[in-house]
């Protein structure tokens, strides 16, 4: 049976544990996914009606949601894979 000081602890360590958990439909991202994510947003408000800079937008928040989602083989990421290993010696 636990003690009261225990039961206080455990309902702060759940209300703790509550609050780092997204809140309702919110998706639960890092830092830097959520970034990408608003500025995806952002590139596709900002459409206008020119056909090359619309596909420029899409492209843009193509790019960034594919990063979020593990989608994309960019330089970047394979740099950040490669840099660990040594090859060639």
């Amino acid at each position: 049976m636990l003690r009261n000081d225990q039961r206080v602890r455990a309902r702060r360590t759940q209300c703790r544990a509550a609050a780092l958990l997204p809140r309702n439909d919110d998706l639960a991202l890092k830092a830097d996914q959520r970034l990408r994510c608003e500025r995806a947003a952002a590139t596709l408000r900002a459409v206008g009606t020119d056909p090359l800079i619309v596909a420029e937008h899409l492209r843009e928040a193509r790019t960034g949601l594919a990063a979020v989602l593990g989608l994309d083989a960019t330089g970047e990421m394979l740099d950040a894979l490669f840099g660990r290993f040594c090859i060639g010696k």
